[in-house]
């Protein structure tokens, strides 16, 4: 770690003495304030300037941290005196050609004023005698009056006795005037908004409907495309079952053959040593008699 740090101590000072000569060589060279330079530009090279500086404060500060000799730290100094006056020079610079920011104009004037949609019309009960049907004399508003006053006053079999005796007095035409119908469609004088609402709807509705198409035929798609894998999953999920079977039947014979195995070995083993023990006691026998 420290190693690493006193060779990053050293690249900070290469790299300050290099920037620090950089600027100082730029600021001396550029002048701020030339007519023929466009505000914006200028304004782009002084905030690149500035963000250098910072920079170059950063690796000062990094390389004092790590110094303890005098006249390191003495120069040191004189390089933030100088990046210190660099800076006041381009912040001077940059206060003077920062472009002025100007606001979005508002957006509710260029609104369009909403159309009130006409009055509907009223439909009011004239003075006037109600027609009759042919055969029938008109039918004042009067007369209802007054048999719905005496409907109101009279009692019950009063008011059947005035029924059987002119029915025609509260009953009403067949054909009387009925207001008109409210159309469910939008006007053409209704307001821009509610038209274009209306177009946005019908599109959106368009949209959807063919999503909902795509999204049935992806459905159908994917549901075949499920069947042929379970297909070949089936297929997969047998041919592993009768090979564990076979496996299985495969353990057995070789656990059993490894059992006859081990005791004909045992045999053979068991035969040469008794071979080899006759063999000596005979060999005994003949030398000592």
């Amino acid at each position: 770690m420290e190693s690493r740090a006193l060779e990053q101590a050293t690249h900070d000072k290469v790299n300050l003495t290099r920037l620090v000569r950089k600027l100082e060589k730029t600021v001396a060279d550029e002048d701020w304030n030339a007519s023929g330079m466009l505000p914006p530009n200028a304004w782009i090279k002084t905030r690149t300037t500035l963000q250098k500086l910072k920079y170059a404060r950063k690796l000062l500060n990094n390389v004092e941290m790590l110094e303890d000799d005098p006249e390191s730290l003495k120069r040191y100094g004189q390089l933030r005196k100088l990046l210190e006056r660099l800076e006041s020079i381009v912040t001077e610079a940059d206060q003077h050609v920062k472009p002025v920011s100007k606001g979005s104009s508002p957006l509710l004037p260029t609104l369009p004023l909403p159309v009130l949609p006409s009055p509907k019309p009223i439909v009011t009960l004239s003075e006037s005698p109600i027609p009759a049907q042919p055969g029938q004399e008109p039918i004042s508003s009067d007369v209802i009056t007054s048999a719905a006053t005496q409907d109101l006053l009279l009692s019950p079999s009063d008011t059947e006795t005035a029924l059987r005796s002119n029915p025609s007095a509260i009953l009403l035409p067949p054909n009387l005037p009925t207001s008109p119908a409210v159309s469910s469609d939008i006007s053409p004088g209704a307001p821009a908004f509610l038209q274009n609402s209306a177009a946005i709807q019908e599109e959106l509705s368009a949209q959807l409907a063919e999503m909902a198409t795509q999204l049935r035929r992806n459905a159908v798609h994917f549901a075949g495309a499920l069947e042929k894998d379970k297909t070949v999953v089936l297929e997969a999920q047998e041919k592993l079952e009768r090979n564990y079977d076979a496996m299985s039947r495969e353990r057995i014979r070789v656990r059993d053959h490894r059992s006859k195995s081990w005791g004909t070995t045992g045999i053979v083993l068991l035969s040469i040593v008794i071979a080899l023990v006759g063999f000596i006691m005979t060999f005994f026998v003949i030398r000592f008699t």
